[in-house]
């Protein structure tokens, strides 16, 4: 039984933020909700009937430590499901009927997102739609692909999960991923891998130079040792080694491809921030970020973050301020103030220094602090600012301070019509774009499962990017 995940809280309370949240394959009934372990014996809550457990054991864990809060409210969920049934939707219809369930879970528990994730991501029949609650209610089996085990059909309509090959394809890749993941977990204590290059580059090397990952790695970075051992696309190990090597020569070849892999999750926050600093030609001895509308995703990547000072050598020192409702802090204000971080020994030698400060709140009100100093760089990765409940209350008197005040800010997004929305509304606010809408080289490759946005699509961190600075 994995031990880290199951005691994941207790870890969680004695300080450390990095660990893993609920894999999908627990969600749709793989994996335990306690241990994530697999179990071809998964025991149902039968109460909620949502969540899932390898044992007798974990399920009382699980219910002293969370679901005995959670499983009122998914009882709640559940009967709202039975009020809305229908025996066939369309995904519009679906879509409809999930917003309206994360709208009802966000107002009578706003700040437990893994009770909106569990509805969101719940199994469902992939032809009528039928949830795997609603099905079972009607003793209705609900059957999972055995290739991905992720996308379902229900007996009344088919034998086999309708899904082409790709959406199966990135699914077993996305489960792949998720287990790299949780047995990271329980090998380090972290669910974020920490890769920076070893040491600081002496000259600059453009990244606008490489073709991508591959390039970032092998001649940007330090990893030229993964030449010929998997292809440069990381879909797979090289098919020499797999074909001839022996088995620890393909084990050791895959662990190092899904760490490598892995590793773009957190590295894509840097590396489209240096990509951002070379757009403005950026080069002054010291450099700050304001990082706003951040969550828990920025602050357990910080680590990697020293590769701004690895990457970019006129950079001295490096401060990031971390802005945001989601940081976490029992009131607004400042949570942090400036506190210095450690470095790596070569990058003490040569005198570097980074440090950080966290303020939980919004950025226009953060402004008008005695304390705000103008950064040199705004980031709002994935922020969305455009589409949320709180986008004209929150995010564009915020956009809007940003313009006033000229500062160049970068933005991604997860998908191209996101950007697309993004940019027509900034020019609308009379925004000057630096830098046009376009895909980013360095997005991280980790799929995850959009499940309300396309049915079965995919999307990629930070996988496109812009940059305002002040007005037309």
């Amino acid at each position: 039984m994995p031990a880290k995940c199951r005691d994941r809280e207790r870890i969680a309370a004695s300080g450390t933020v990095d660990i893993p949240g609920l894999p999908v394959g627990a969600i749709r009934g793989n994996l335990c909700f306690r241990c994530f372990s697999p179990s071809d014996d998964i025991l149902k809550c039968s109460g909620c009937k949502r969540a899932y457990y390898c044992s007798a054991k974990c399920q009382k864990l699980d219910w002293k430590l969370m679901h005995k809060n959670h499983c009122t409210i998914f009882k709640t969920v559940n009967t709202v499901e039975e009020e809305k049934y229908q025996a066939s939707r369309t995904w519009d219809e679906y879509r409809e009927y999930l917003l309206m369930m994360v709208r009802v879970i966000r107002n009578a528990a706003p700040r437990d997102e893994d009770l909106r994730y569990i509805v969101q991501a719940q199994a469902y029949c992939a032809s009528c739609r039928r949830s795997a609650v609603q099905l079972a209610s009607r003793k209705v089996t609900l059957k999972r692909c055995k290739d991905c085990r992720l996308v379902f059909s229900c007996a009344d309509c088919s034998s086999t999960p309708e899904h082409s090959a790709s959406i199966c394809g990135a699914y077993q890749n996305f489960r792949r991923i998720e287990n790299f993941r949780i047995n990271f977990f329980e090998d380090t204590g972290k669910a974020t891998p920490i890769t920076c290059t070893q040491f600081p580059r002496e000259t600059h090397k453009p990244l606008a130079n490489a073709a991508g990952w591959f390039d970032y790695y092998t001649k940007i970075s330090d990893k030229q040792q993964i030449e010929g051992r998997f292809k440069p696309d990381f879909s797979s190990i090289e098919f020499d080694i797999d074909r001839n090597g022996s088995d620890n020569e393909k084990d050791e070849a895959e662990r190092m491809l899904m760490f490598l892999l892995y590793s773009t999750d957190s590295l894509t926050m840097p590396l489209t921030i240096v990509s951002a600093l070379e757009d403005l030609n950026w080069d002054k001895p010291h450099l700050t970020v304001h990082m706003l509308g951040a969550t828990d995703r920025e602050l357990t990547a910080l680590a990697n973050f020293e590769e701004l000072l690895h990457l970019v050598p006129s950079v001295q020192s490096l401060h990031i301020t971390a802005i945001g409702s989601g940081i976490p802090g029992p009131t607004d204000g400042t949570v942090l103030a400036k506190q210095n971080l450690d470095c790596c020994p070569p990058c003490k030698a040569d005198g570097r220094q980074r440090s950080i400060s966290l303020h939980k709140g919004v950025y226009h009100e953060f402004i008008l602090e005695s304390t705000f100093e103008k950064p040199d760089l705004v980031v709002l990765f994935n922020s969305g600012w455009v589409d949320g409940d709180d986008a004209k209350t929150h995010w564009e008197p915020t956009i809007q301070a940003l313009i006033d005040d000229n500062v160049p800010a970068l933005f991604t997004t997860y998908n191209e019509g996101e950007a697309q929305h993004e940019q027509k509304r900034l020019k609308e606010l009379g925004a000057k774009l630096v830098t046009e809408v376009g895909e980013n080289k360095w997005r991280g490759l980790v799929p995850t499962p959009e499940f309300i946005d396309e049915e079965n699509g995919m999307w990629f961190n930070n996988a496109y990017r812009y940059i305002v600075q002040g007005k037309e």
